[in-house]
């Protein structure tokens, strides 16, 4: 199969507040409907059942390439594939003006998966807004999904915590606009303050900076959140609280895991046990103790958990 996306060798690093610069590096560029979006494959020339790996909100294709799970990769070629407009995707101009709906967010990574991997079925696996777009994906497209893991995911976008604090404050107008802003570029000039800022995401801070990828997780994600286009993202904080894909979910004929910590702080896990409830033979692990990072939080018991689903679920 002839594939449809660019290959860019690299992208200009950013220096943080110490003048260290960080280079991104080398991702697939895929065009879709005056979108630019962004993927990596982490195990280039396998065969298998393709999997699709789906980020969360402000987050980056990059942040697989720490230590991935190595079942996943077992599986098939894997590809980590951008939301719409996080760095190094690009977004139009006019998408900040444009109301987000599930429908036309699913379509847009519909088609980038098409120029990817054609039109096989896939694994989806997606964290938090990742995974709330692997749901979403596979009840419009029921007969796309092979296998789904939600990691953290919803299907209905009102966020609590931190980010739901920039939820309702980004509905105030350019006053809560500006606080945004603020907020996030507080955290731009060193990756310090971005590593400090993980612990609002966690309920286990000490599981959390224990694990022993964290500063490659940094390195490798830092350089991205530096380059967000802020407009792009109050987008998703404006739009994401009116998005619900609750009554969709019968549609889902996929084998489906969802993985969540009994102490999220950003995703309440009510949203998890009401997908379970509503997903025919959906299974739910519960981590407890664990928060809105439990693959960061407790990779072990993470792990064992993806594993043994995975084996059972081939």
């Amino acid at each position: 199969m002839a594939l449809a996306y660019d290959l860019v060798s690299r992208v200009e690093g950013v220096s943080d507040a110490f003048g260290k610069e960080s280079m991104i590096p080398e991702y697939i560029k895929i065009e879709v409907e005056g979108q630019t979006l962004a993927a990596i494959c982490l195990n280039p020339g396998a065969s298998g059942e393709p999997v699709i790996l789906l980020h969360g909100i402000t987050g980056t294709i990059f942040s697989w390439q720490v230590n991935p799970t190595k079942f996943v990769l077992d599986i098939g070629p894997c590809y980590a594939l951008s939301l719409p407009g996080h760095f190094p995707a690009v977004a139009p101009v006019d998408f900040r003006n444009q109301p987000l709906t599930a429908e036309g967010m699913t379509d847009l990574l519909r088609e980038g998966i098409r120029q990817l991997i054609g039109d096989q079925p896939a694994v989806l696996f997606g964290h938090s807004t990742g995974g709330f777009a692997a749901l979403a994906l596979a009840a419009r497209y029921p007969e796309f999904a092979r296998r789904v893991v939600s990691i953290s995911g919803f299907s209905y976008g009102r966020w609590a915590g931190m980010l739901g604090m920039y939820q309702r404050a980004v509905q105030l107008g350019w006053l809560g606009e500006t606080f945004y802003k603020f907020m996030y570029r507080s955290l731009m000039p060193h990756p310090a303050l971005y590593r400090w800022a993980m612990r609002f995401y966690a309920a286990d801070t000490r599981g959390l900076y224990a694990n022993p990828d964290i500063e490659e997780i940094v390195e490798r994600t830092f350089p991205c959140f530096q380059r967000l286009d802020l407009n792009t993202m109050i987008r998703f904080f404006k739009d994401m609280p009116q998005i619900d894909i609750t009554p969709q979910l019968a549609n889902i004929r996929a084998k489906t895991l969802l993985i969540v910590g009994d102490r999220d702080p950003i995703v309440p896990p009510e949203q998890s046990y009401q997908i379970a409830k509503l997903v025919n033979g959906a299974e739910l692990a519960v981590i407890h103790g664990a928060g809105h990072l439990p693959f960061t939080e407790r990779p072990s018991e993470y792990n064992q958990i993806l594993s043994r689903w995975l084996e059972q679920n081939n």
